[in-house]
């Protein structure tokens, strides 16, 4: 990925601090040509530079060449690498950690994808989507999704068999009106723990509390 950094308000002075000549180097003022081939650049590239704010000692006009200080575009020019480092570095991050978080990866995948390349992060989860996608047309994975309405719809019967269970055993051992509470409490509790497992194991947190027993056999809802 190319990354074009424009240069905002700077003060030269700082950056002559920051990023002196090279040892030996005259600060001696240059034309363009000259302040070019000092950084090893073209031309074109230096006038795209002045754009962008490489400082000028003296601006070119009506015959009249351009002069550079080389230690000011020296020290722009360190600087201005730099900056297009940082910003590369930033926009590697940030494509890492988005392709990470699309191949869905733990903190030891994580650990192991991180001498990878942004690129090759990327040019990773997409065979991985591929290879998902693929199995799923085999019938080897199933989406969340369905696996969630399976086990709703067994849910559902589990629900039906154990409400008409506490209403069979007060009717065949003939259970008194405690017996019948402790059972249909018993049986409560089974159906929100079956519920709050299932909620946990496909991701969604706890179960909200329902009302069981708000209408009796006639009410299925979960």
């Amino acid at each position: 990925m190319r990354v074009v950094v424009v240069m905002p308000e700077i003060d030269t002075a700082d950056l002559r601090r920051r990023y002196p000549l090279p040892e030996g180097v005259e600060d001696a003022p240059m034309n363009r040509a000259q302040i070019a081939r000092a950084l090893n650049v073209s031309d074109n590239t230096i006038t795209k530079w002045i754009a962008q704010g490489l400082p000028v000692l003296e601006e070119g006009g009506n015959g009249r060449e351009y002069a550079f200080s080389p230690a000011d575009c020296y020290a722009w020019r360190m600087h201005r690498d730099a900056e297009t480092r940082a910003a590369k570095s930033a926009a590697d991050t940030a494509a890492a950690q988005l392709a990470m978080a699309f191949r869905n990866l733990d903190e030891d995948d994580a650990n192991a994808a991180s001498g990878l390349t942004a690129r090759q992060i990327a040019e990773e989860a997409e065979a991985d989507y591929k290879y998902q996608r693929a199995a799923e047309q085999r019938g080897e994975l199933t989406r969340t999704a369905r696996v969630r309405d399976l086990f709703e719809d067994m849910l559902v019967e589990f629900r039906r068999t154990v409400t008409t269970l506490v209403d069979y055993c007060e009717m065949e051992f003939s259970l008194d009106p405690e017996e019948t509470a402790k059972l249909e409490s018993r049986c409560d509790g089974a159906l929100m723990r079956a519920r709050s497992n299932l909620e946990i194991a496909i991701g969604r947190g706890a179960a909200e509390t329902v009302p069981l027993h708000a209408a009796r056999q006639n009410d299925l809802g979960l």
